[in-house]
């Protein structure tokens, strides 16, 4: 097997100036929070380039780099069937989701349920959202941390933190959980908006630089013989469309996921709402879909060169609860010069923080607009201040980000990356956004629908804990009941735990919500809000034609053509002290880079010179 060569100094260097410049975004971009609806929302203005940027790199995590690089390396042709799903659901965006989220005229996510059925429903809705969301959170970051640990090579080791002493892993879910605490906490959307950005631009260049040299290596030099050996060589059945272990439901459950997951997850709805014109969201919905479809796959390819190359993952990494989850971190080991094994450590970090920052941002909204601003005023007879409100923002991210770090803690008993994320998602996704998939497009259910069909869907799905801990001969406690396996055989089909919580999702929980319109009355407050709400759907949200990028949009681009320089300008002379390793692919990612800011630049000063020539 080729030579691992851990990070060293160089790739710490690359990697802590990215932190701090994480950091330093969300110092420069809380000057333009001067309200909620900035810290939340944007403004209203987010520009439709960036938000598509956004949109997209929020669905990347270090899931991608580990849990589904475990898929790729076991199941080659599955892993590229896996993930090219997301492309039909950015359509269904296109066609209906992303221009009805402009219409609901919200500021926060749940908004859409005070305006769609009460706010009793916001509160029921954000007592259950907050907890899986939260259990997400700390498994992106326990997730992130199996890449970054091993990279450092630092998993045995031990740090002596004061009140404990941690070993390796531990030590960076601890580190990494305090950084995206502190950045979320400070930037607010236009931070998570910018920092998407700059981890879109380290991502691809990861993903255009990996795949040849890969290929390159397995064919001694010549990519073409690595593709003749992936081709002769790799295991039988290798790109049989199908995944091993899973049965035949596992696929339509995966695409009912996919379709919720891309067009009324929370901050999907949030990306789309941001925009000032519903035309915009169906250019994000376009461009998404077409990147959803092409990046995944070249971030594959390389992977398929793995089970060739290292055959034996458990004898690398016996400390991992799924040794083949670290395939992409193999890889690039063997292949990458340093500092771009520190760039490839930080498009990791930066994959993930895109999605986690999001989470933080739209449960901090919930928390803030619709619990804490109500049930203040409810108190004390008037809305608090803005000001105070923003605090109340920043603190629920800290606090969702403590709990999340104490999840990350704890997930490591109940198995894979992939596996413990599906379970975390199956047991919200399907029976939480039911009543918000259906209620968008069907309003004929009244006030209470959504709370009784998820209150016995939320039920069910406890019944299927408490029996597959009791299958498993596990004590029934709140992480077992949660994540506990389960297999068993209906009709002749076989369903783990992820199949019977969507079956039970969707047969529970959409029965009951369709069933709830028979007893559909409009009286009173909900006759009034409703009908509102039926008039917004109907009308386009279009924005002035004379519209102009805002004064913070423009500062975006500009933070971000700045930032791609600095990137290229820390990474080209490293080149000098990595000629050993293939320094020369250095030189390669930082021009790109600098060639990318630079168009940047150019391009927002071509734009204020042509409509805002005299802005400062």
């Amino acid at each position: 097997m080729p030579e691992l060569h851990f990070l060293n100094s160089l790739d710490y260097t690359v990697l802590g100036i990215y932190m701090l410049m994480i950091l330093g975004i969300g110092f420069y971009v809380a000057r333009f929070n001067k309200k909620t609806v900035d810290y939340f929302k944007g403004g209203g203005h987010i520009p439709w380039k960036l938000s598509a940027i956004s949109l997209f790199i929020s669905g990347f995590s270090a899931f991608m780099f580990v849990g589904a690089s475990g898929i790729t390396y076991n199941d080659g042709g599955g892993a590229v069937l896996l993930f090219s799903f997301a492309m039909p659901a950015y359509f269904l965006g296109y066609l209906i989701f992303g221009p009805l989220w402009r219409r609901t005229r919200i500021d926060t996510p749940l908004q859409f349920l005070t305006r769609r059925f009460s706010q009793g429903t916001t509160y029921f809705y954000t007592l259950l959202a907050v907890v899986p969301n939260t259990l997400v959170l700390g498994i992106m970051i326990y997730t992130l941390c199996i890449f970054i640990s091993s990279a450092l090579g630092i998993n045995e080791q031990v740090f002596n933190v004061g009140i404990a002493q941690l070993d390796g892993f531990e030590f960076m879910l601890l580190i990494t959980g305090v950084v995206i605490v502190t950045y979320t906490t400070l930037g607010g959307l236009w931070a998570v908006m910018v920092t998407d950005g700059i981890q879109f631009l380290i991502i691809l260049l990861v993903t255009f630089i990996m795949t040849p040299v890969a290929f390159s290596l397995l064919g001694d030099g010549s990519i073409m013989d690595g593709i003749s050996r992936v081709i002769n060589e790799s295991p039988d059945g290798y790109f049989d469309l199908n995944l091993k272990d899973r049965g035949f439901l596992f696929w339509p459950t995966w695409f009912v996921y996919i379709i919720f997951g891309y067009n009324v997850n929370w901050h999907i709805a949030q990306r789309y709402y941001s925009v000032a014109d519903e035309r915009d969201t169906k250019k994000m919905a376009l461009w998404c879909g077409g990147l959803s479809f092409i990046l995944p796959i070249l971030w594959i390819l390389p992977i398929f060169t793995t089970p060739i190359l290292f055959p034996d993952m458990a004898a690398l990494w016996p400390d991992l609860a799924k040794p083949e989850e670290a395939s992409f971190v193999t890889l690039a080991l063997a292949t990458l010069p340093h500092g771009m094994l520190g760039l490839l450590a930080a498009a990791i970090f930066a994959a993930t923080m895109s999605s986690t920052d999001t989470l933080f941002n739209w449960l901090a909204a919930v928390l803030t607009k619709d619990v804490y601003v109500p049930v203040a005023t409810r108190l004390s007879g008037h809305a608090p201040n803005e000001r105070i409100q923003l605090w109340v923002g920043k603190l629920s991210v800290a606090c969702l980000g403590i709990i999340a770090i104490w999840v990350a803690f704890n997930v490591k008993k109940f198995g894979g990356a992939f596996d413990v994320y599906m379970k975390a998602e199956s047991l919200y996704k399907i029976t939480l956004f039911i009543p918000v998939f259906i209620g968008i497009l069907f309003t004929k259910t009244p006030w209470w629908s959504a709370i009784v069909s998820v209150s016995v869907g939320v039920l069910a799905a406890l019944v299927v804990g408490i029996f597959a801990a009791r299958q498993s001969e596990l004590p029934i406690g709140f992480m077992n009941i949660l994540f506990a396996d389960i297999k068993v055989t209906w009709f002749g089909f076989d369903l783990t735990r992820y199949e019977l919580n969507a079956c039970v999702g969707i047969f529970v929980t959409g029965t009951v919500f369709l069933g709830s319109a028979f007893f559909n009355k409009r009286e009173g407050a909900f006759k009034d809000s409703i009908e509102s709400f039926e008039t917004d759907l109907k009308t386009p949200a279009y924005s002035d034609p004379d519209s102009k990028i805002g004064t913070e949009g423009l500062k975006a681009y500009r933070l971000m053509g700045w930032l791609a320089i600095l990137i290229g300008a820390i990474v080209i002379p490293i080149t000098f002290f990595s000629l050993d390793r293939s320094g020369w692919l250095n030189a390669i990612a930082g021009t790109l880079s600098i060639a990318i800011g630079i168009a940047v630049l150019k391009a927002v000063s071509r734009y204020k010179q042509k409509h805002l020539p005299h802005s400062e």
